[in-house]
């Protein structure tokens, strides 16, 4: 890989120079020296060579030098803060599913009795209208037996009295009233 070296590197006439990238007060990592250096170009005292020219380019090839990491950051006060509300949200939000699951049973269970209670009324109304309609009939059947009773004490009244008596004329009415529906 070739690049254009940065303009704050020396390349042997002085002293080497620091980066202008690194901060103040972190020491530059040295490299190792090359395996070969060349014989054109003297050494100058700290100078380390990064890599000899190649024929037909301009700039020698150099190797990155690896600038050492920023400073590990310290942690923000922040963070255990909303470690904490983190927490307490989650719990919260856990509480809450809990409970909503618990009223949404409830609210299931309430339900299913209601639909239950409905089935019971709508089957006491079902047996209040067929009890009135077994009423009604019985009324009837009352009324009819009333009338007949009616009749039948107007004819043991009528077959009681003497023959051609006014007795008799009032029973013989009193027949024919009640026992209309029965006998005529």
């Amino acid at each position: 890989m070739t690049y254009n070296p940065p303009p704050h590197y020396s390349l042997g006439d002085g002293e080497p120079q620091q980066p202008q990238s690194a901060p103040p007060g972190y020491p530059q990592p040295q490299s190792a020296p090359p395996a070969y250096s060349p014989a054109a170009q003297p050494a100058a005292p700290g100078y380390v060579p990064t890599q000899p020219m190649q024929p037909g380019l301009s700039q020698p090839l150099t190797q990155p030098l690896l600038a050492p990491g920023p400073p590990p950051q310290r942690r923000s006060a922040m963070v255990p803060v909303l470690a904490v509300v983190a927490v307490i949200g989650f719990a919260g939000a856990a509480l809450s599913l809990a409970l909503w699951l618990r009223t949404s049973g409830d609210l299931d269970d309430v339900s299913a009795q209601i639909e239950d209670r409905e089935a019971e009324i709508a089957q006491l109304q079902e047996d209040l209208e067929a009890a009135e309609t077994q009423v009604g009939d019985l009324e009837v059947q009352a009324a009819d037996a009333e009338s007949m009773r009616a009749c039948l004490d107007d004819l043991n009244w009528y077959y009681a009295t003497e023959a051609e008596s006014e007795e008799e004329a009032q029973a013989e009415l009193a027949l024919q009233e009640s026992c209309a529906t029965w006998l005529w």
